[in-house]
């Protein structure tokens, strides 16, 4: 174990898979990262989004290596999947350590989650891994929307927002669409690659 916290890094790889498989991602086992120990990543994908889950020993671990890790991702990616291919354009790199972050980088955390020149970044370290439940939290970002969505007053809201948000850059239609997905609790990837055409 390494960190402030009591999960060890197969604690987190293992509560990562479970969480996104009950999600509707699978396991690709047939690929990985190269450069990146085997045992310390796993590839997830869905019809519409790659993600890599990195679990790190430390925040120094992580801090060095997440340049190397987005190439790999990035170059895996651009390997295997056309430029037609939705998916080439939705990939996640997910990096986790309960390592403590020392207060003055910090800014950097920030810097590696707002970077999103190649892939979008997650960074969860110490402060946010406590708990297994944690990773869930963690993964929030690349999951389909959950249940419990209200209706009724907020229906009626949302249902009225193509009608306030169209423009000539934003049309209705493709508004209605997000607001159908989001409302019916459909993924809104999906559903803005089906309005565009998409198979």
């Amino acid at each position: 174990m390494s960190g402030n916290g009591s999960l060890s890094q197969t604690d987190i790889l293992a509560a990562a898979s479970s969480v996104l498989c009950r999600h509707g991602f699978a396991e690709v086992e047939s690929f990985s990262l190269s450069g990146i120990d085997q045992l310390r990543h796993r590839l997830f994908e869905d019809a519409y989004t790659i993600v890599a889950v990195i679990s790190f020993s430390s925040w120094k671990e992580l801090s060095g290596s997440w340049i190397e890790a987005q190439a790999s991702l990035v170059e895996l990616m651009s390997e295997q999947l056309s430029k037609d291919e939705f998916k080439a354009w939705e990939g996640y790199l997910v990096l986790l350590t309960t390592g403590v972050v020392p207060t003055n980088e910090e800014p950097q955390v920030e810097r590696i989650r707002y970077d999103t020149a190649r892939i979008r970044k997650l960074v969860s370290t110490g402060s946010q891994l406590r708990e297994v439940s944690d990773v869930e939290d963690a993964l929030l970002p690349v999951l389909p929307l959950q249940e419990g969505i209200p209706n009724s007053t907020s229906d009626a809201v949302m249902n009225s927002l193509p009608e306030l948000l169209h423009s000539e850059v934003l049309h209705a239609d493709a508004i209605r669409c997000v607001v159908n997905a989001f409302l019916n609790q459909e993924p809104l990837a999906e559903a803005m690659h089906k309005y565009m055409g998409g198979k």
